[in-house]
This record gives structure tokens, C-alpha cells and sequence, in this order.
């Protein structure tokens, strides 16, 4: 598979609500939301932006309490956390007035259907610094129930499944195979045009190609 982070049309909508994000409203920084079936490349995205300086990747779990999730924030921005909950909120605070960053939350479903997302809404208010909630199809009805917490979204990008267009011009950037017509149709219709499905099939692809030296 060639090493490479194409620019599909998902990655594209996450970049401009980037830039909105970027952009603080009266001073004040909101909040991001990327959302979408599962292997649209919404996690794909969001580690790659992870690995830039101006961002700070968090994966959410099931078992997550609060405490656990400002751990996992406050190692994430390279402290050692120490102490309770609140002294590792003022922790995950002073890190961000100090060295501002893009706190991207991933799996958010979580830490909404446990009630804890107050935790993300503080630490904007209070460290004044974009985040992004990321989830699967249904956050953006999860976080309407929370008013004051929707209030905060300034940018919105619904990740989709792609059309055998897109699957062909990710065919030519990352499959080192060469792909006709019917290869494409079978791989949009087998995968649905799920980002993580399609990238399988083009190492499929290239295994079959390298074995049968075609």
C-alpha cells in the first residue's frame, strides 16, 4: 500500500471546519464535531492529525469515569498526571493556557451516554481552547439533549461513505495494483464505500497482484 494520506472529500470537510475552529468567535474558542458510520476514516483522520503538534489526540473508552479521561488528556499533553479529579482538571487546564492545543476526543459516544461530557464543556470554558468531539452516526442527536454543550459547536463535518468515483481516485494514490472498472464497481459494492473496508480490499488487491506476478 502506498504511504499516503489522501485528500478524499471527508478530509477535505475536516480541514475547513478546522479553519472555522481556528477562528475564535469574540475571543472565545467552541467546539468541533465530526461524526458518521463506522469506517467512513473518521478515526483515520483524526490519528493523523494526532501526530501534529498543534493537536491533541484522545481516545475515549467504555470504561472511561472522569477521572480516567483527564488522565488519559493530561499524559496526552506530556504531564505526569498527579492526583483526584479536580487536580488533574487544573492539570489538563494550565497545559492548555500554557501551550494551546486541539484537544480532538475520539469515541465520544461514551463519555456523552455516561453523562460526563461537562468534563470537555470545563475545559473549554475554562482553558478557552478548540475541541472536537468525534462519534459515530447518531452524536449529532446525542448532543442536542445537551443544549449548552450544542450551543458551543461552530463546525460540523458529517463523514460519508465514498462513490465509486472517489474509491477510483483512491485506487490511483494508494493502490500500487492497477484497477480496472469492474475491480472498482466490485469494491464499492463489497465494501459500501467504507473507507477501512476499501483500503482492505486494495491490499487484497495488491496481495493477489504480487502473488500471481500480474
Amino acid at each position: 500500500m502506498l504511504e499516503q494520506f489522501v485528500k478524499t472529500k471527508n478530509v477535505k470537510a475536516a480541514h475547513v471546519g478546522l479553519e472555522v475552529l481556528r477562528k475564535p468567535a469574540r475571543g472565545r474558542y467552541g467546539l468541533g464535531m465530526f461524526y458518521g458510520k463506522p469506517g467512513t476514516g473518521k478515526t483515520a483522520v483524526c490519528e493523523s492529525l494526532g501526530m501534529e503538534d498543534e493537536f491533541c489526540y484522545i481516545r475515549c473508552k467504555y470504561i472511561d469515569t472522569p477521572r480516567n479521561l483527564l488522565t488519559h488528556v493530561v499524559r496526552e499533553l506530556g504531564e505526569e498526571p498527579s492526583g483526584m479529579t479536580g487536580k488533574l482538571f487544573d492539570q489538563a487546564k494550565e497545559q492548555l493556557i500554557q501551550n494551546p492545543r486541539i484537544l480532538i476526543f475520539d469515541e465520544s459516544d461514551y463519555i456523552i451516554s455516561k453523562r460526563f461530557v461537562e468534563v470537555v464543556r470545563d475545559l473549554n470554558d475554562e482553558a478557552n481552547t478548540p475541541m472536537i468531539l468525534v462519534g459515530m452516526e447518531n452524536l449529532d442527536r446525542s448532543i442536542r439533549r445537551y443544549d449548552h454543550l450544542y450551543d458551543r459547536i461552530r463546525a460540523v463535518v458529517h463523514f460519508t461513505v465514498f462513490e465509486t468515483q472517489e474509491i477510483q481516485k483512491l485506487a490511483k494514490e494508494m493502490c500500487s495494483a492497477d484497477l480496472d472498472a469492474s475491480a472498482i464497481d466490485y469494491i464499492r459494492s463489497a465494501s459500501g464505500g467504507k473507507f477501512r473496508l476499501t483500503i482492505d480490499m486494495f491490499d487484497l488487491a495488491e496481495r493477489i497482484k504480487k502473488t500471481n506476478d500480474i
